[in-house]
C-alpha cells in the first residue's frame, strides 16, 4: 500500500468513525433518549455532550472493528464502487452491532449497556444501526474522492 493509498485510506476511516460516532449523537438528542438523560437547547453542544459520554472504550472498540472491517470491505469488492459502498455501509452497521454486543459493560460508559442497561436497546438500536450505516458509506465517498484528487 503506497503513502498515498493509506494516506487517503487512514483519512476515510477517520470519516467513517466520527460519522459512526456522531450522527448516532446526534439522533439520541433529537430524540431525547433515554428519556431525561439529554435536554435538547442547543443541537450542536448536545450531540457533542452525548458523543462525550461515550466511553472512550467504546470509541476506541468501535474505530478498531469498523477499521477491520471496512478494509475487508475494500479488498472483498476490489474496483466495484457501488459493491464498495455498500458492502461500506453494511460494515458499518455489523461493526456497530459487534461493538454493541461484545463491549464489557464497564467500559460501556454512555454507550449502549452503559446508556440505558441494555445490551441492545430497542429505541436506541435503530439509531446506532443507522448512523453507523451512512459512517460506512461516508467512509467509502471519501476513500474515492481522496484517491480521485490524488491520481
Amino acid at each position: 500500500m503506497g503513502g498515498a493509498n493509506l494516506k487517503c485510506s487512514a483519512a476515510a476511516w477517520v470519516a467513517g468513525w466520527a460519522v459512526a460516532v456522531f450522527l448516532p449523537s446526534l439522533l439520541i438528542a433529537l430524540a431525547h433518549m433515554p428519556e431525561g438523560s439529554f435536554t435538547l437547547k442547543r443541537w450542536g453542544a448536545d450531540t457533542w455532550q452525548v458523543a462525550d459520554t461515550m466511553a472512550p472504550a467504546a470509541k476506541l472498540m468501535l474505530g478498531g472493528v469498523l477499521a477491520i472491517l471496512f478494509w475487508s470491505a475494500r479488498r472483498l469488492t476490489r474496483d466495484d464502487y457501488e459493491a464498495f459502498m455498500a458492502m461500506s455501509a453494511v460494515a458499518g452497521v455489523v461493526g456497530m452491532a459487534l461493538t454493541l454486543l461484545l463491549i464489557p459493560a464497564d467500559w460501556a460508559h454512555g454507550f449502549g449497556i452503559g446508556l440505558t442497561g441494555e445490551r441492545m436497546a430497542g429505541r436506541l438500536l435503530p439509531l446506532y444501526l443507522m448512523g453507523s450505516g451512512i459512517g460506512g458509506m461516508v467512509q467509502a465517498s471519501s476513500l474515492r474522492a481522496c484517491r480521485a484528487r490524488l491520481g
